[in-house]
């Protein structure tokens, strides 16, 4: 039998075109100065501008947001499907608060409001990330971002979440922690000790390990989060940060752009 191959590979490549929507699985994607391009480049926030994610609206990760050609397509179970284009975005922005940071987003429209606040039960707005809208990653200044928490990529590995598995009481899915990236062909945790990457021809620096929270309890178009608050309390006990914070997962800044695919190589290069 031939030797198995095992180079580590990129297996899977999610996108999250809203913040906290449904993951949605892409064969290849174009990665940009802000990450993966379309991921999270729309926003959910209250009337006063506040972010409003998955961790206290868990209806969200059931939300389907699909960009096309000219904007966004919004769907989910028992709602009518709304089409948006961007061209009929308003001229307006306004200031939205995302962990502490202002950042000016374009609003969508009164009809994406609409939409979104009956989605959720409460009233709500959907902004974009649009042509005006700036975000610096904070200890990365002169680097930026869209909507993501606070670094445009995050890698995850597959053996490392078998390995979660292995002392876990509940069932998980790599989808609960929110990758972009997800490689195969890598021993658990290897990806501790990874600096630098590439893939392609685009080189990744790994910039640090990604802290979880209660969103990770979130089962896939589930909105009741874990009872006895699995995986995070597994992460504690098994991979943590010395101090008892969960993590699982590593946060890519993408040293250029361009294109990256389902079954490309993965190199350590540092």
């Amino acid at each position: 039998m031939p030797d198995q191959d095992l180079t580590p590979r990129v297996s899977e490549l999610f996108q999250y075109p809203v913040k906290s929507c449904a993951p949605l699985a892409l064969g290849r994607g174009f990665v940009d100065d802000r990450g993966l391009a379309g991921d999270r480049r729309y926003l959910v926030t209250d009337p006063d501008g506040g972010f409003l994610t998955g961790r206290r609206h868990p209806r969200l990760a059931s939300l389907l947001a699909t960009p096309h050609e000219d904007g966004l397509v919004l769907a989910a179970e028992g709602r009518p499907t709304l089409v948006l284009a961007s061209r009929d975005f308003l001229d307006r922005y306004i200031d939205v608060t995302i962990w502490r940071q202002s950042v000016s987003a374009q609003c969508c429209g009164e009809a994406a409001d609409e939409w979104i606040s009956s989605f959720l039960g409460t009233p709500a707005r959907l902004v974009h990330f649009g042509p005006r809208s700036t975000r610096a990653i904070k200890d990365v200044p002169d680097r930026e971002l869209g909507f993501a928490d606070g670094y445009p990529l995050l890698l995850a590995s597959e053996a490392s979440l078998v390995e979660l598995q292995s002392h876990c009481p509940a069932p998980l899915v790599m989808e609960q922690f929110r990758p972009n990236i997800v490689v195969s062909g890598a021993e658990a945790w290897a990806e501790d000790q990874w600096r630098r990457i590439r893939i392609g021809t685009l080189e990744f620096d790994l910039h640090s390990p990604c802290e979880r929270c209660v969103f990770t309890t979130l089962a896939p178009r589930s909105e009741r989060f874990h009872p006895l608050q699995q995986p995070l309390r597994t992460l504690i006990r098994h991979h943590h940060d010395g101090r008892g914070t969960p993590l699982f997962g590593h946060n890519l800044i993408a040293q250029g752009s361009g294109l990256i695919e389902r079954g490309m190589a993965v190199t350590v290069l540092a």
